[in-house]
């Protein structure tokens, strides 16, 4: 004999798939809708500028290496030394290099500030 009434008792996997879809998108819509952003205001600063502004870099296209507005160029040899008297009490370095400038020139300052554990920042032109 065949029993001719089997009952199948499975779950709809596509209604699971449907509800897990938009549970993601109504978690989507409320997380752009939150906003994390603070209103703070800043107190105006009235300290000392040479301490806020790193020190520049300057390397041209001949790989000359210039500090600040120093109108003479320093040696690679002693651009260390020179570096650790003009930094003080800051802890950045502004490099400013020609595009035309040797790599090496480059990586040379980064690796001086690297091993005396100060921040460079690189200056590029902007877009227009």
């Amino acid at each position: 004999m065949k029993a001719g009434n089997k009952i199948k008792i499975d779950g709809g996997m596509s209604s699971m798939t449907d509800l897990v879809f938009l549970l993601l998108i109504f978690f989507i819509i409320i997380s752009s809708l939150v906003n994390t952003s603070h209103q703070i205001k800043l107190p105006e600063g009235t300290g000392d500028p040479s301490l806020t502004s790193p020190v520049k870099v300057y390397i041209d296209s001949a790989n000359n290496f210039y500090l600040n507005s120093n109108s003479l160029p320093i040696n690679i040899s002693s651009i260390e030394s020179q570096l650790k008297k003009e930094i003080g009490e800051n802890k950045a370095i502004e490099l400013l290099a020609d595009k035309d400038a040797n790599r090496a020139s480059a990586y040379e300052i980064i690796r001086i500030a690297k091993q005396n554990a100060l921040k460079v920042v690189i200056k590029t032109k902007g877009s227009k």
